[in-house]
């Protein structure tokens, strides 16, 4: 689950801290902040469907790609705030780089079924 990914990002982000200068305390917050946001919402949306559902509707896929997007704009923007603060490897991340993580993400392949179109920018 890309939850694990950016778990996984803290947890390197914080135990580099030695090695660099280290990012502020207030980027791990902000993304801790920004992946509980997107936890919620999307638990409550995917609470919302059928089980017996094999396709969102329009009004849901606009939900669903709105959900995705928002978690994808705030972490590039923090990411962003940040950049000079962080790892090169982090530093360099493009937003491209963080809609492919989104989408590669093991949430997004089980949702794959429903036939999901969001045109992430």
């Amino acid at each position: 689950m890309f939850m694990k990914k950016i778990t996984f990002l803290i947890i390197l982000l914080v135990s580099a801290q030695t090695i660099f200068a280290g990012p502020p305390e207030r980027y791990v917050r902000s993304i801790e902040k920004i992946s509980n946001t997107y936890n919620t919402d999307m638990r409550s949306f995917l609470k919302s469907l059928n089980p017996q559902q094999t396709q969102f509707t329009q009004l849901q896929q606009t939900q669903f790609c709105g959900i995705v997007d928002r978690y994808v704009q705030d972490l590039y923007q923090v990411n962003d705030q940040y950049r000079s603060d962080l790892p090169l490897s982090y530093a360099k991340m493009t937003k491209q780089d963080f809609i492919n993580q989104v989408m590669a993400s093991k949430e997004m392949e089980i949702l794959k079924k429903y036939n999901i179109q969001c045109h992430l920018q």
